[in-house]
């Protein structure tokens, strides 16, 4: 089963919105896949929200990679990784899985 929700309308967004597909019916490997991606991203998150600017540059910097550091993307870029090592199931976040593509394009996980 295939449930599609909208955003709610109002505030900010102006024009159209984009209809959102989300799986609503899941297996017991799908939703255990599901939990550890969301426990790993979950991990991932904690680890930056505890970092300083400058550990985050300096974790970039022994990599070899400060010329691709982007704070803007950094938080999208660690869920990335948490998801290569965890993948989520298909379907279980459609929206992330459009930004996997883009970041995959830009990003070597070996950090």
């Amino acid at each position: 089963m295939v449930e599609k929700d909208t955003p709610p309308s109002g505030g900010g967004g102006g024009g159209t919105c984009a209809l959102r597909q989300q799986k609503t019916d899941w297996t017991p490997e799908e939703r255990e896949a599901a939990n550890e991606f969301l426990r790993a991203a979950l991990d991932e998150y904690d680890v930056y929200e505890a970092m300083s600017e400058d550990e985050i540059q300096d974790e970039y910097r022994r990599a070899g990679k400060l010329h691709k550091y982007d704070p803007g993307m950094e938080l999208q870029k660690r869920w990335y990784r948490a998801a290569k090592k965890h993948p989520p199931p298909p379907g279980y976040f459609p929206l992330l899985e459009q930004d996997f593509k883009l970041i995959e394009d830009d990003e070597d996980l070996e950090y």
